[in-house]
């Protein structure tokens, strides 16, 4: 009977220790910019922080235009079909994925492993990422 009463007990003082040790803290986080010293409740120390300039995304047009005069043909050996919008193709690079675009959603389906291929794609940034590039296809054809 005593035991029935113990281990409920043990369990529920087991998790108020666990609470409180993770809800308490010495002293508060340090804020970034911050000195040690000033964390510590220091009177009459200035801190400084410097602002550090954020680098801004270099972003390529995106009026239609500017898309119309960034087309880039290429050619490769169709691989197949990556996923359901997606296709991988041989080129001179190496194995490049391709986003299928407006009017190309058909051209896997015409198409075997293999077959050698002319295409024309855009590239897009990812983000404000320049190194991450989003190749879309707009045109995927068997080359003759």
């Amino acid at each position: 009977m005593r035991l029935q009463r113990t281990v409920p007990a043990m369990a529920a003082t087991a998790l108020l220790m666990l609470s409180l040790t993770a809800c308490g803290g010495n002293s508060p986080a340090e804020a970034p910019g911050e000195s040690s010293s000033a964390a510590a409740g220091s009177p009459g120390i200035p801190v400084q922080t410097a602002a550090v300039p954020l680098a801004s995304p270099v972003l390529k047009p995106s009026s239609s235009a500017a898309a119309e005069s960034e087309k880039i043909q290429g050619s490769g050996t169709y691989v197949g079909q990556m996923d359901t919008h997606s296709v991988e193709i041989m080129t001179e690079e190496g194995p490049t994925a391709f986003e299928l675009g407006t009017g190309t959603a058909d051209a896997p389906e015409l198409l075997e492993m293999d077959d050698p291929v002319v295409f024309t794609y855009v590239e897009k940034i990812v983000g404000n990422d320049p190194v991450v590039i989003q190749r879309i296809l707009s045109s995927l054809t068997k080359a003759d």
